[in-house]
């Protein structure tokens, strides 16, 4: 009975499993840490006051803390540690939401130090910025409202949405002025500031820049919020509530950059800044080099471009998904310190991973499956510690409950297990004992053990592996039996999978959304099919060019997708249709007042003004992921320097390659409008 049960018991192998993973083999050599495990219910029924698990969270931190002093004081030992997950998910979190903040002031000081710079008006700056501000906060308000959660994949939020607003803020207020400065050039008055123009004029400048700009922003919105709308089809929740807080926010920063900022710019009269200082537009060596290069050099352009998009394609084969545990956390923190010296000392995971057995778990088939399962998790490589659950639980509770060790010592008839299970299942006391391993109709349990989960391709194959080991071994069960696997780790690995395929999706998902709407903008301007897919084709492609640039460096650096990059194919498709709208917009613009000159002297001029807006766009916005380098949590850096490629791609890509293919459209609209023009002689 009682001590058979207890010799039954392998205390050998538990104190062996306190001992650091190398000492296993020569325990008596053993020079320490020592591990002392506990289960703790983190369910707030368990606990009074407590409604969220947060509640639990911080009393558990405040229990665990107050047994590190108890333990330190009765033993004398300063070396004493305690670690829980509810500490580490809580210090963790805190310190998270304090880097964003002050991530954050550091990207909006520096983005209202650059606008300054580019503005030279300290009113048009806060205009830009407070309205960004206030998006920001629309943003936060409306996830509220409709109750999204906020997780890791967040923390970039705040930043993208300063960058993106300041991005479009600046296409506004410097094409504002760019059409205050062609009225005093078409009708010189002798207006030498921005407030010698009458309201009348100002008005019209701001409405003309308002509506040329809002074009373009339309398409990128439409595009980015599509695309970031479209990880709502994945099966990750993080990535559904991140891609429609985003999707909120850059529809809240759109509508007030195209309403609000113009009704500011109208209601206050502009600061006396001297045209020539508002904003440089005049053409210089460099646009007349690109704009020569556009026309007389399109063949070494493309030549240029495919090859170096050879190395990228390579890149793009050698990308892989990437959520190591270890790098989504800030190893300053003590209690990241302590998480990574437990995985690292013992090879364990931060929580148990679990075999959840299914079937007549009270009856002999359910003993001999159950050790089965035992069996197969201490032969698989891995696994490390003593695998334990139901049964083991019950052997070591019989020394002090009689009841239930008479129970166990009948099990050699169906009888026996019949009584044994309407003591675990009715008996509050039975209950008690088995309320965390047995589920209420006795056909579920799990056995909890141990593994190494730090590496995700790692764990991807330790699951793999152990999944199909436990396939086989319900199957030389009599009866109907399943063992699957699961766990924290588990489900990140899992994550990771989701990652990958996330990112196709979105990706190609903008993509196609940003070439059928660019075949609806053309086909509306030239009542043409033809002309239409041409034209929308060829802009698209620059863009699918930028994509495959950023991926394939991406693979050559070695970065990795993870839930912060994930997301950068459809920011780079946003950012780049952005721009590429913007520009081809204003070289169609160009055509139709000059349509005796060239494609050089088009383009020149393109990049003389529409050209230096984007370049102000893409430094300010890449400026302000540049802070993401002084986080402490490795994927946010990388998102950071990442995105800081992606931008300077999709700009000189729209410079360069985005003209040169256009080109033969140009001449096509110049040439039609000449003869339009004859006709009307």
């Amino acid at each position: 009975g009682t001590y058979s049960g207890l010799q039954n018991i392998d205390h050998r192998s538990n104190i062996i499993a306190t001992m650091p993973a190398e000492d296993k083999q020569s325990p008596w050599e053993s020079d320490g840490p020592i591990l002392i495990s506990l289960v703790v219910s983190t369910d707030p029924e368990n606990y009074e006051n407590a409604e969220i698990i947060g509640d639990v969270q911080q009393r558990i931190v405040d229990w665990a803390d107050a047994s590190l002093v108890e333990m330190k004081n009765s033993t004398d030992d300063e070396n004493l540690r305690v670690f829980s997950f509810s500490a580490f998910q809580y210090e963790q979190n805190a310190n998270i939401g304090k880097e964003i903040g002050i991530l954050t002031s550091l990207a909006l000081l520096f983005l209202t130090v650059l606008l300054y710079i580019k503005f030279r008006s300290v009113r048009d700056t806060a205009y830009v910025i407070g309205l960004t501000i206030l998006a920001i906060a629309a943003t936060y308000g409306a996830a509220g409202i409709f109750r999204l959660t906020f997780n890791a994949a967040m923390n970039s939020i705040p930043i993208l949405l300063l960058a993106i607003g300041v991005d479009y803020g600046i296409h506004v207020v410097t094409r504002i002025r760019e059409v205050m400065q062609d009225i005093e050039r078409n009708n010189p008055q002798g207006r030498t500031t921005l407030k010698d123009f009458d309201n009348e004029l100002r008005l019209k400048a701001i409405r003309s820049g308002a509506v040329l700009t809002s074009a373009a922003l339309v398409i990128a919105i439409f595009t980015d919020m599509v695309g970031f709308l479209s990880f709502r089809l994945s099966s990750q929740m993080f990535l559904v509530n991140f891609g429609t807080v985003i999707a909120l926010g850059l529809f809240a920063i759109y509508v007030l950059s195209i309403s609000l900022l113009p009704a500011l710019m109208t209601a206050l009269p502009s600061k006396a800044l001297p045209l020539e200082k508002s904003g440089a537009m005049n053409e210089t060596k460099l646009t007349n080099a690109i704009g020569q290069m556009a026309e007389h050099k399109p063949a070494l352009v493309i030549l240029v471009a495919l090859v170096l998009s050879l190395p990228m394609a390579y890149g793009m084969s050698s990308l892989e998904v990437g959520f190591d545990t270890v790098d989504q956390f800030d190893d300053s923190l003590e209690v990241v310190q302590d998480f990574l010296m437990i995985a690292e000392e013992f090879q364990s995971s931060p929580t148990p991973l679990y075999v959840v057995l299914e079937g007549n778990i009270l009856s002999a088939e359910g003993v001999l499956a159950y050790n089965i399962a035992i069996e197969t998790l201490s032969n698989t490589e891995g696994v490390t510690g003593v695998p334990t659950g139901l049964w083991d639980t019950l052997e070591s509770e019989r020394g002090k409950n009689s009841v239930l060790d008479n129970l166990l010592s009948n099990l050699t008839t169906s009888e026996g297990f019949d009584q044994l299970e309407a003591y675990l299942l009715e008996n509050s006391s039975g209950r008690d004992l088995v309320d965390l391993l047995l589920y209420t109709d006795g056909q579920q349990t799990i056995i909890s053990f141990q593994a190494n989960t730090l590496d995700w391709q790692a764990t991807v194959d330790f699951e793999e592996a152990l999944s199909e080991s436990l396939e086989d071994a319900s199957s030389s069960v009599e009866g109907t039996f399943s063992m699957e696997l699961s766990g924290r780790a588990l489900i990140l690995a899992q994550i990771s999978a989701d990652v990958a395929i996330s990112a196709i999706t979105s990706t190609a998902i903008v993509a196609f959304t940003i070439l059928f709407v660019l075949i609806v903008i053309q086909f509306v301007r030239t009542q043409s099919i033809t002309q239409a897919v041409l034209r929308g084709g060829v802009i698209w492609i620059p863009l699918i060019t930028v994509v495959m640039w950023v991926y394939g460096i991406m693979g050559l650096a070695g970065y990795q997708l993870n839930s912060q990059t994930v997301t950068i194919g459809a920011l780079a498709l946003g950012l780049g249709v952005d721009y590429a709208v913007h520009y081809v917009i204003r070289l169609e613009e160009e055509v139709e007042m000059h349509p005796q000159k060239t494609v050089a002297q088009w383009t020149s001029k393109t990049t003389a003004t529409t050209g230096r807006a984007m370049l102000g766009a893409a430094i300010s916005t890449a400026g302000g992921f540049a802070i993401l380098n002084l986080s402490g949590l490795l994927p946010l850096r990388l998102f950071g320097q990442v995105f800081i490629v992606a931008i300077s791609l999709a700009m000189v890509s729209s410079v360069t390659l985005l003209p040169t293919l256009y080109g033969p459209f140009l001449r096509h609209d110049a040439k039609q409008l000449l003869a339009d023009e004859t006709e009307q002689e």
